[in-house]
């Protein structure tokens, strides 16, 4: 077991976590098209002086953001300040954790700490990282030119290659730690997980579609919406299927409806594995599964507010990691060590 190697990824699975918490905070804050300019290397540096901040303000002011919402909130110089920093943090922070993943394996493969078949997949790693730079920005171009607001279909994007990083980076430490006799052949289990883990993708699907949309401030009440269980209006578009794509409302009922039935199919997976050696797993994974269907109607029923937004999205990792974990468990992945 190579423990450098191991220290190093557990590093880079808590660091995507924490660029997830501050890219959720960065959305919910509206802090996102804060700085309208990309310098990969130059941008290192924010506006120090009050005349640099001021010539920052004042481009933010040719575009949309501003001149379609802030400017009737007469926002002011100091309120412009707290949303860029959050912006300039994850910019900052999504540099640092390119470096991560870049350099600390290639030193590693020169020193030969580390074997080729795991450098192949930092390599992998690496072009997510820096994949997952391009399209934060190509995100936020969206945002500049009309409309004020992010394209959700970009915005889904960069929150999947998010969960693909850490997903990734998450398989590599499993394999690293990997031992013989963790492999637990369970046809029916695997089943299970199978369905759950694609029920999963789906749910995440339609919770960055709804922010993207801001549908989350919309039908505050749970769990009628319209004081319906089905209301009407969930299929207005044509073609039929545009409705999944482009509908708020479609949006936001799917997202409650495929969340109350993963709450159900997990704690039905983990009465039914109760008696079984991994059954620990499917106790946290429906412990979180709870946790994340109480804090989830916690922040539609108070219209997302910021701490509640960000940690219905930090649980949403913890419950990704879980499915995989236990997915992990029931394949015959060996060891790259």
């Amino acid at each position: 077991m190579n423990v450098l190697a191991i220290r190093w990824i557990n590093i880079c699975c808590i660091s995507v976590f924490v660029m997830i918490l501050i890219g959720g905070t960065t959305r919910l804050t509206q802090s996102g098209l804060s700085m309208v300019d990309w310098k990969p290397l130059l941008g290192i540096i924010p506006p120090i002086t009050n005349a640099q901040w001021e010539k920052s303000f004042s481009e933010y002011k040719k575009y949309p953001e501003y001149q379609k919402i802030n400017q009737f909130k007469q926002m002011n110089l100091s309120q412009y300040k707290s949303i860029y920093y959050w912006e300039y943090i994850h910019r900052l922070f999504g540099r640092l954790l390119g470096l991560l993943f870049i350099i600390p394996p290639i030193l590693f493969f020169k020193k030969k700490y580390i074997s080729k078949k795991l450098f192949l997949h930092c390599v992998t790693c690496m072009f997510i990282v820096t994949s997952q730079g391009l399209l934060g920005w190509f995100m936020v171009k969206s945002g500049l030119v009309d409309n004020p607001h992010v394209s959700h279909y970009r915005l889904t994007a960069h929150l999947f290659l998010a969960f693909l990083l850490i997903g990734y980076s998450y398989w590599i430490k499993y394999r690293l730690e990997k031992n013989k006799s963790d492999t637990i052949c369970i046809k029916s289990s695997s089943f299970h997980i199978n369905t759950i883990f694609t029920l999963y993708i789906i749910q995440v699907l339609f919770g960055a579609f709804i922010a993207g949309t801001k549908a989350g401030l919309l039908w505050n009440t749970f769990p009628l919406m319209e004081g319906r269980l089905i209301p009407d209006g969930l299929l207005i578009l044509n073609p039929l299927y545009d409705n999944f794509l482009n509908n708020m409302k479609m949006f936001q009922f799917c997202h409650r409806l495929i969340g109350t039935f993963l709450f159900i199919y997990t704690g039905l997976f983990f009465y039914i594995s109760k008696d079984e050696v991994y059954s620990k797993y499917t106790h946290f994974l429906f412990m979180l599964l709870l946790v994340q269907f109480y804090i989830g109607i916690m922040t539609l029923l108070l219209k997302v507010p910021v701490i509640l937004g960000v940690v219905h999205q930090g649980i949403a990792v913890l419950i990704l990691l879980m499915i995989l974990h236990i997915k992990f468990l029931f394949s015959n992945t060996q060891s790259i060590n």
